[in-house]
C-alpha cells in the first residue's frame, strides 16, 4: 500500500456517483407517482364546477411528468457515463454501460455494467452501500477513549484457567506493554471500532508518536497509527482467551511447557502465531467489528483503504463501512496473537480475530 496510484479518490468519486444514482432510482419513480395521484386528486375536485380545467389538469401534469422523467432520464445517462469512466480506472477493464429505467433497482444498477471485473467491483459496492454505516469524523472526534481493564475481563481471563495457570495467563494477557483487551476485547463500544476503522483512531488514545490522533478544524485527520480496513473485537472474556487456551493445550497444558514452545519456535523473542477458528473452538459470534465497505479483493480492499487516506487528509466525508463477524463471514477465519519476551518472561502484545492466516505468522500445529 506503499505510494499513490490515484485510487484513492477515484474511489470517493465512485462511491458518491453510485450514492447518488442509487438514490435517484429509489426516489424518482415514487415521487412522480405522487405526482400524477395528486393531479387525479385536484382533478376530482375541481371537476364538479371546472369541467375544462378538470380534463386539462392530468393531461398538464402528464407532460411535465414526462418532462421530468425525460431529464432524470438524461441524468441517469450521466451518473452511467461517469460511474462506468472510474470502474474501467479501477479495474483496467473498459465497457459501455446501459442503465435501466429508474425504478428498475439496485439489482438493474449492478447489470447495467459490463460482466466480469466491472460488474463484480460495482455489486460489491452495492451490495454493502444497502446496509453500510458512515461515522463522520466529527463524531469520532467525541468517541472516549479507554485505556483500562475492567475488573470483570481480569476476573473472566484468570477464571478460563485452572489453578496457578490462571494468575500466570493473566499476567500473560494483561501485561502493561500489551493491547489484546484494550483493543480487542468485549468492553471495546461499536463506537470506537467504527472510529478505528473509518479514521485510525486508537480506541486506547494513547498520545506517543506512532498513536497520537487530532482532527483539525477544516475536518483534516491526522495519525500514524496503523490499521488495514477491518477493525474487530472478542464478544465475550471466553472468546478472547480460546486461542490461547488452545496454545497453552497445544504446548503441554503447562506454563513451563508453553514458554518452552514459544523459545523453540521463537528464539529471538517475538512470536506471530495463527490459531485456526476450528482448532481455538471459536465460532460465528464470537467475534465482530466492522470493515470497509466493497472489498471482498485485495485490490478492491486497497482502493477503499487509500480513499480512506484520502478522505483523511483533504478533510471529506467518511468511507462507508459495514458490520462483520471475521469468524463468520470467512473461509478460513482464526486468531492471530503477537507475543514478545519481556525481562525473561512471555508477554501477550496482542490476540485478535482474523479473516485468515498472515504471511508472516506460524501456524499452531504446523511448527517446523
Amino acid at each position: 500500500m506503499a505510494g499513490d496510484d490515484g485510487s484513492g479518490p477515484i474511489r470517493r468519486a465512485l462511491t458518491g456517483l453510485l450514492d447518488a444514482w442509487l438514490d435517484l432510482d429509489r426516489g424518482s419513480a415514487p415521487a412522480l407517482g405522487r405526482a400524477r395521484e395528486q393531479a387525479a386528486v385536484v382533478a376530482r375536485a375541481v371537476g364538479p364546477r371546472h369541467g375544462a380545467l378538470a380534463e386539462q389538469v392530468p393531461a398538464k401534469i402528464a407532460l411535465g411528468a414526462s418532462a421530468a422523467s425525460d431529464a432524470l432520464a438524461d441524468l441517469t445517462r450521466v451518473f452511467a457515463d461517469e460511474a462506468g469512466a472510474l470502474v474501467s480506472l479501477l479495474t483496467g477493464v473498459a465497457g459501455s454501460v446501459t442503465p435501466a429505467a429508474l425504478g428498475s433497482g439496485p439489482g438493474a444498477v449492478v447489470d447495467a455494467f459490463p460482466s466480469g471485473a466491472a460488474r463484480h467491483y460495482v455489486a460489491d459496492l452495492v451490495t454493502d452501500a444497502a446496509h453500510d454505516h458512515r461515522q463522520p469524523s466529527s463524531a469520532a472526534e467525541q468517541v472516549p477513549a479507554v485505556n483500562a481493564i475492567s475488573l470483570s475481563v481480569a476476573a473472566g481471563v484468570r477464571a478460563a484457567f485452572d489453578g496457578s495457570v490462571g494468575e500466570a495467563m493473566l499476567a500473560m494477557v494483561c501485561h502493561p506493554r500489551g493491547h489484546a483487551v484494550q483493543l480487542h476485547g468485549p468492553d471495546v463500544p461499536d463506537e470506537a471500532l467504527m472510529a478505528r476503522v473509518s479514521w485510525k483512531k486508537d480506541p486506547m488514545g494513547r498520545t506517543d508518536t506512532k498513536n497520537s490522533w487530532r482532527r483539525d478544524a477544516d475536518g483534516t485527520v491526522h495519525t500514524k497509527h496503523a490499521l488495514g480496513h477491518v477493525a474487530g473485537k472478542f464478544t465475550t472474556v471466553e472468546a478472547l482467551v480460546k486461542p490461547l487456551r488452545a496454545l497453552l493445550a497445544h504446548a503441554g497444558g503447562t506454563i513451563e511447557g508453553l514458554h518452552a514452545y514459544l523459545d523453540r519456535n521463537a528464539p529471538a523473542g517475538f512470536a506471530r502465531i495463527f490459531v485456526a477458528a476450528d482448532d481455538a473452538g471459536l465460532a460465528p459470534g464470537d467475534s465482530t467489528g466492522f470493515r470497509g465497505a466493497g472489498t471482498s479483493t485485495a485490490s478492491m480492499a486497497d482502493h477503499w483503504f487509500r480513499a480512506r487516506r484520502d478522505a483523511m487528509a483533504s478533510g471529506g466525508g467518511p468511507m462507508p463501512i459495514v458490520r462483520t463477524d471475521q469468524i463468520a463471514d470467512n473461509d478460513a477465519p482464526g486468531a492471530a496473537m503477537i507475543l514478545r519476551k519481556v525481562d525473561g518472561d512471555w508477554m501477550m502484545i496482542t490476540c485478535y480475530p482474523d479473516s485468515a492466516q498472515g504471511d508472516e505468522f506460524m501456524r499452531m500445529g504446523a511448527e517446523t
